[in-house]
């Protein structure tokens, strides 16, 4: 009896406290329900601001020379010395091969010795003429034979050296020391560096919105946070069946030689661009059947307001109505706001 008394009391003690833990749960949620209901539900906010926006669609491509030179030797005779191979970068002016100078088609050494012994002359008579020992039409003589001699030996210097056109790469060379030139063929190849190029090709869909003297933008993985700007240069006519695309032929300055032939590139085009634009991010945003909206913070409370977008970029959507610079945007707990609900800004 006494067992079964004991029983008894812990099992009212059990309902007891069982009770008593549901009560102060409820207890606890209408103090959390009570509390958004005084100081407001935690949200973030983010005020409207206009800026300029642009979509851009990536391509890629491998670098190749704009323009192509061949450079020749002038004389049949055999090199005696040859300075650049394959992969060599030239400046305008270096020299990349050389005949012997007692070549008879030059006449080099006459003309060397020509040009420097009135070069001595036309120094001479100057210092002459300045202590009023001839005059200037004496003088003039002899500075034009200066400028015949100095112009003889220059183009006979063409003749013993093969002088760059250009800066660039040398791509191909014909011809190595020793070798009997042929005057009919070049000696070498350079592609001029201070002009790339590239082709992309553009989707059918897409063609259209592309024009000549379009701005993109290169980016190359061997400079990191560079922008080089290109230019749309060619469309191709008609699609590549390959590439399922048509052809567009970039160009790209290169004055500072920080690019080179064969390295693959990313080209960016734009294909959506909206100055002064307000954008949001695409969470923010909701919809209820076809209808958008968002919710503004105004006067401590969450104002619904019905928008339209348009383009999407990234994470973010494009507003074309609904919102203006300067609201304060709802960005963060909108799911727990009604229209019209009391809010608590926070960090």
């Amino acid at each position: 009896m006494k067992k079964y008394f004991l029983m008894t009391v812990v099992l009212i003690l059990t309902v007891l406290t069982s009770c008593s833990k549901e009560k102060a749960e409820a207890k606890e949620d209408m103090s959390v329900d009570a509390l958004q209901q005084k100081n407001g539900i935690p949200v973030k906010v983010t005020e409207i601001k206009s800026s300029d926006i642009t979509r851009w669609d990536e391509y890629s491509g491998t670098l190749s020379g704009y323009e192509e030179i061949s450079v020749f030797g002038l004389l049949g005779d055999n090199f005696e010395q040859v300075n650049v191979s394959v992969g060599d970068i030239v400046k305008s002016g270096d020299i990349l091969a050389e005949f012997p100078t007692n070549n008879p088609q030059a006449n080099y050494n006459q003309a060397k010795i020509g040009y420097e012994t009135v070069e001595k002359t036309y120094d001479r008579m100057k210092k002459v003429y300045e202590s009023g020992g001839i005059s200037q039409q004496q003088l003039d003589e002899i500075e034009a034979q200066y400028e015949i001699a100095k112009a003889n030996f220059e183009a006979t210097k063409q003749l013993i050296k093969v002088i760059s056109p250009a800066s660039g790469v040398v791509v191909d060379v014909f011809f190595h020391k020793g070798d009997k030139n042929d005057p009919q063929k070049p000696l070498c190849k350079i592609i001029k560096t201070n002009k790339l190029k590239t082709t992309v090709f553009i989707e059918e869909e897409k063609i259209a919105g592309y024009k000549k003297g379009q701005k993109v933008i290169v980016r190359w993985d061997g400079v990191k946070g560079k922008d080089f700007s290109g230019t749309i240069n060619k469309i191709s006519m008609s699609s590549n069946p390959a590439a399922r695309g048509f052809s567009v032929e970039i160009l790209i300055g290169n004055e500072k030689d920080e690019l080179m032939p064969g390295i693959f590139v990313y080209v960016l085009t734009p294909v959506f661009s909206r100055p002064d634009a307000i954008s949001i991010p695409r969470d923010s945003f909701f919809k209820e059947g076809e209808k958008e909206f968002v919710y503004v913070a105004k006067d401590g409370a969450a104002l619904k307001k019905e928008i339209k977008t348009g383009e999407n970029i990234g994470n973010t959507v494009v507003v074309e109505s609904g919102l203006n610079e300067g609201d304060i945007l709802i960005s963060e707990g909108r799911t727990l706001l009604t229209d019209g609900a009391k809010i608590r800004i926070v960090e």
